[in-house]
């Protein structure tokens, strides 16, 4: 097993990436608390592919650490892993074992990332926390983070009563995404999509601070003892039950939030 990240995409242009031996940047940062504004947050956009079955393991991380006006940090690497890969989840993510030969193990990937999201609010493309779950049972604690998911957040700007896959999302938001199912770039895709979001929610619904954000875009508590259901990062999943759908909102409500032209569908 290798004593670096490996990478399978790398950098978009000249952006940092963390490395598995950084040291210690200076003093620890603390988790914000609710009334801590937008604008001083910092947030960490991260995504998972999996070995595909139960109980589901890592094999590659990506996450995208920024604030509402800049890049900070890249992670990414691949993740030893000597269990069995889903053939189905191999088609979708190309990741096969011959791809993990000489990538860190888990251990050490875990270890660094929880450095990596220090006093940062997560930021995933899912409903049920898919991501920060895995890597919380994999450590076999959480990471001290408040989380937001971005299909909550569209749900809440658009009325959607179904969950939206994240591709969709790129396309209506005119977000590029460069390589879907690459860890990496799916981070940064939601990471775009998240900061695009925020802006629609500040002028229609008036969000300036992290409570602001948790009251509409909060997943359920993660549980860790719970085997997460993989997902295929764009909002389905291999036997994944589907999301309950959303009640209408009252007239009230209703007449509070300028729609856009073209509501978009759930993928």
């Amino acid at each position: 097993m290798g004593d670096r990240f490996v990478s399978r995409l790398g950098p978009a242009e000249d952006e940092p990436f963390a490395a598995i031996d950084d040291p210690a940047d200076g003093a620890s940062r603390t988790r914000p608390t609710p009334d801590t504004p937008i604008d001083q947050l910092r947030f960490v956009a991260l995504d998972c592919e999996t070995t595909g079955q139960s109980p589901h393991h890592l094999v590659e991380l990506g996450a995208v650490a920024f604030t509402v006006d800049r890049h900070l940090m890249s992670f990414e690497t691949l993740v030893h892993s000597n269990d069995r890969i889903n053939p189905y989840a191999r088609r979708i993510h190309g990741i096969g074992p011959e791809n993990l030969h000489g990538a860190p193990p888990v251990s050490r990937v875990v270890a660094r990332f929880r450095r990596f999201v220090e006093g940062s609010v997560l930021v995933e493309h899912s409903a049920d926390a898919f991501d920060t779950r895995l890597i919380a049972r994999t450590i076999g604690t959480d990471l001290d983070a408040d989380n937001l998911d971005t299909t909550r957040l569209a749900a809440t700007i658009w009325q959607l009563r179904d969950t939206i896959g994240l591709e969709r999302l790129c396309r209506e938001l005119g977000v590029t995404h460069r390589r879907p199912h690459h860890a990496l770039a799916d981070a940064e895709a939601t990471a775009a999509s998240f900061l695009a979001l925020l802006k629609l929610g500040e002028a229609e619904f008036g969000w300036h601070t992290l409570g602001d954000l948790l009251a509409v875009g909060q997943p359920p508590p993660i549980r860790i003892s719970d085997d997460p259901v993989a997902s295929n990062g764009h909002g389905g999943a291999v036997g994944k039950p589907r999301r309950r759908r959303r009640p209408r909102r009252s007239q009230s409500q209703t007449s509070q939030t300028s729609q856009p032209a073209t509501t978009p569908n759930p993928d």
